[in-house]
């Protein structure tokens, strides 16, 4: 949960040791929280009524406008209120619910549901903050294939419950074909087309949430972190002013993308460059690339805090961000462009064609994203950032 414009796709990831500290005293005891529903009926009857906060990334307007506009009135209809609270970084939501449990506050607490994946979920985890044992009575959940390992693990780390999943997220790249006829489809071709087109490339400096991915990409393609720093050693000096001057946001890549400054772009949402188009920031010449064969790819959550105040209200939420005809609109370009965590050889017959429906001939979206690759532990980001910081940055 890039995550940041785009960060809680893809969620955006915070630092683990800022939250750490904070949460370092809670302890690994879910005792005493407020008591779950026993059984799906149970849930359904104790949720209305109910009004469910929902933390979440505020920065990203596609997603909140796909969670009022649909969402939020599937949700009335249950008889449940959603409250989108925005933040600015996940690890807002964590903190007060640490903050919370180190005061004894087991039930009642501030915080339903939040939007989460990677170092955030994983800090959460390990002091003992979340639910346990509440997804595998979803209904919704027989149409994910749970055992899939992008599904059950979230940045290597084991879900077990403690979280449930609602959209995954791709890493691509863009490129302006009106300044770039053939281009690269590798690292090794990315570096050569960089050194005779000097200054078209670069990407945002890590800890920035699309830059670090970026990092992490080379370091898997290129076989590990000695190979993949050494290549971004190498490509520094045909960057953007030379690398001495690096993007600080995904914001800010995209405004020199956009005003022709360089000529390639990433994200970790596979519809940015339509959304762009869209919205006029793009030119229309923009198109759709993988670098490295295959997409990075990850997935985001939602996770119930052991001492929500409405544990069936968020419970009913999460298993209504599983709906197949809700799956088939995140989909949708025009809606959000996300990809489904539905399985479609779970759907039955009747719905099986809700997914996919909107695979679109646009040239602004990829057909394929090729092989995936999966996200390295949680527990490696923030080395592998100071890694960069260290050997290339300086």
């Amino acid at each position: 949960m890039i995550e940041r414009r785009h960060r809680a796709r893809v969620v955006p990831v915070s630092a683990l040791l800022s939250v750490a500290l904070l949460i370092a005293g809670c302890g690994a005891s879910g005792g005493g929280a407020a008591k779950a529903p026993t059984g799906w009926p149970q849930a359904v009857a104790q949720a209305r009524g109910q009004t469910v906060r929902w933390w979440m990334y505020g920065g990203d307007a596609a997603t909140n406008a796909y969670v009022d506009g649909y969402i939020r009135p599937a949700a009335a209809r249950l008889g449940v209120h959603l409250e989108r609270v925005p933040i600015t970084e996940t690890s807002e939501a964590v903190s007060r619910v640490a903050a919370e449990r180190r005061a004894g506050k087991q039930s009642g607490g501030a915080v339903d549901l939040i939007w989460i994946n990677g170092s955030d979920f994983a800090a959460g985890k390990s002091a003992g903050l979340w639910l346990k044992n509440w997804t595998g009575h979803l209904p919704n959940m027989r149409f994910v294939d749970s055992a899939s390992p992008i599904i059950s693990r979230d940045f290597q780390v084991p879900v077990e419950g403690q979280e449930s999943p609602w959209e995954g997220a791709a890493f691509i790249y863009g490129y302006n074909a009106a300044q770039v006829s053939s281009p690269p489809t590798t690292l090794p071709g990315l570096l050569a087309w960089a050194r005779t087109h000097h200054g078209r490339f670069t990407y945002p400096a890590p800890p920035d949430f699309t830059g670090a991915a970026f990092v992490r990409q080379v370091i898997q393609r290129l076989g590990g972190e000695r190979q993949g720093l050494a290549f971004l050693k190498e490509l520094r000096p045909f960057q953007y002013q030379h690398g001495r001057v690096f993007p600080q946001s995904s914001d800010e890549l995209d405004q020199l993308f956009a005003n022709g400054q360089v000529s390639f772009d990433m994200s970790y949402n596979a519809n940015f460059l339509n959304l762009g188009v869209r919205s006029g920031k793009f030119p229309s010449t923009v198109r759709p690339l993988l670098i490295g064969g295959g997409a990075l790819e990850n997935t985001s959550y939602v996770t119930i805090p052991a001492n929500a105040s409405h544990i069936a209200g968020a419970e009913v939420l999460a298993n209504l961000l599983l709906a197949p005809p809700l799956q088939a609109d995140l989909e949708k370009p025009a809606i959000l462009g996300m990809p489904s965590v539905l399985s479609p050889q779970r759907l039955p017959a009747a719905l099986a064609g809700l997914l996919h429906r909107s695979a679109s001939t646009s040239p602004y979206i990829l057909a394929s994203l090729g092989q995936p690759l999966t996200e390295l532990p949680s527990g490696e980001v923030e080395p592998i950032n100071a890694a960069w910081t260290r050997e290339v940055l300086r």
